[in-house]
């Protein structure tokens, strides 16, 4: 008789299947599957003019084994060393995945999916049962990509920052605030957010390194299907790929493992920021609100050609999308006006791109929060994943561009002109439920 050589999972898919051929009927329904990025392989499959049906198959095999099914999460084995096992807490993943209890009172199991899912998507694809009629759509995770953080552009956010959006809401947005959920399951759904994009991101770089044959140190990802190898070679195949995997995986942890190093503490300045005003310091911030006009009109900043010179958000500046939506249209050279050429991708899971809106300030809703720091932060780094770009900072007032001192009048400006920040009713009524 003859032993198969397959990894364990594979063996386990070659039963399921003699169980199908010899009529027997399985018992136990098939567990909840991670729904596989086809709209990235689509994207991919489109600009090179290949197929990656295997190497999409393939990497589904991997991905169930490392991270588990939508029930039942794991963690790859990377986790169980030192420098990553505080990332992520299996106790934590398993009180958020799963099915919801079906109590209106958020239980002990399924937070995710009772409390995200709709928007979010199970899989955190950003397309739940509830997210077309959103404008603007709810966040998929899978791209690795977050806007309002507390570090710099090019660093991941702090565990710290997804809580703070689950506590307080992006005001603008559909998305709520769970200001009543307690701190075990916020932390509970902040480490399955960060599940679901290491999971996607890994995902999007195997489809990637598929697509392209890139050659990282090992063996080149997916060049022959596991299939079409006899067992030795399907074996040596096997591990290559598992190695360059986890390299790809190391990379993607590090990341976030490292994104304590892109909290920057910047100096307040020696003038009054708004709302810290006195009877003492009050004609000096008045003079720093009219800077920060100046500035914020002016070429150097640019603020009004997005924003517009009223700051409602109707400045000159051409619509302009998203990474997002980038992600599978401009980038693969499609426009995203033209619905036609973009109808197998949405079939695929793309929603109909939606412009993005630049900030209407003096609406006063401020997504990634309102404290004079937050908005130093947006300023100064822009926002990942939008057209807002980092400010352009000079350390000679020769050189075109801001100082960074600048920013804090700007700032000035902005909070002086926006309006308080009103909590829907609806929403609060719905928080004070959880």
């Amino acid at each position: 008789m003859k032993i198969c050589s397959h990894p364990p999972f594979l063996a386990g898919l070659a039963l399921s299947v003699l169980l199908v051929g010899s009529g027997c009927k399985p018992t136990i329904a098939p567990p909840a599957q991670h729904e596989p990025n086809y709209l990235f392989a689509h994207a991919l499959e489109i600009k090179e003019d290949l197929s990656l049906d295997q190497p999409l198959s393939d990497s589904q095999e991997l991905l169930q084994e490392w991270f588990g099914t939508l029930d039942e999460p794991k963690l790859p084995q990377l986790f169980a060393e030192d420098d990553y096992k505080d990332l992520l807490s299996l106790s934590k993943l398993q009180r958020a995945a799963g099915p919801p209890t079906g109590t209106v009172e958020p239980g002990e199991k399924g937070l995710y999916r009772q409390l995200c899912a709709s928007c979010h998507g199970e899989s955190g694809q950003g397309r739940g049962p509830v997210a077309a009629s959103q404008n603007p759509y709810p966040r998929e995770f899978r791209l690795g990509l977050f806007k309002y953080k507390s570090t710099a552009r090019k660093f991941k956010p702090l565990k710290t920052d997804i809580a703070r959006a689950l506590r307080k809401g992006l005001s603008g947005s559909q998305m709520p605030l769970f200001n009543k959920l307690p701190d075990d399951k916020i932390d509970s759904l902040v480490d399955y957010v960060i599940f679901l994009s290491i999971r996607g991101e890994l995902e999007r770089k195997l489809l990637y390194g598929a697509a392209y044959e890139l050659d990282l140190e090992t063996d080149r990802i997916y060049n022959a299907s596991l299939k079409e190898l006899n067992d030795a070679d399907s074996k040596k195949q096997w591990d290559g790929q598992i190695e360059t995997a986890t390299e790809i995986l190391t990379g993607i942890v590090d990341a976030w493992v490292e994104s304590a190093d892109g909290v920057e503490k910047f100096e307040l300045p020696q003038f009054p920021l708004f709302g810290s005003e006195t009877s003492d310091n009050r004609v000096e911030l008045q003079g720093s609100i009219a800077k920060g006009r100046k500035l914020y009109l002016s070429e150097e900043a640019a603020c009004a050609k997005c924003h517009g010179v009223t700051a409602r958000g109707d400045g000159p500046q051409l619509p302009d999308y998203d990474d997002w939506t980038k992600d599978w249209t401009s980038k693969i050279d499609l426009n995203p006006t033209k619905l036609d050429e973009l109808l197998p991708l949405m079939a695929r899971g793309g929603m109909k791109p939606q412009p993005i809106m630049p900030r209407n300030i003096v609406e006063g809703k401020f997504r990634g929060g309102r404290e004079p720091m937050d908005l130093y932060r947006r300023i100064r780094y822009g926002i990942l994943g939008a057209p807002m770009p980092a400010a352009a900072i000079i350390k000679s007032s020769e050189d075109k561009g801001i100082q960074a001192e600048d920013i804090w009048h700007i700032v000035n400006y902005v909070l002086s002109i926006a309006e308080p920040e009103m909590v829907a009713p609806a929403i609060e009524a719905a928080a004070k439920k959880l």
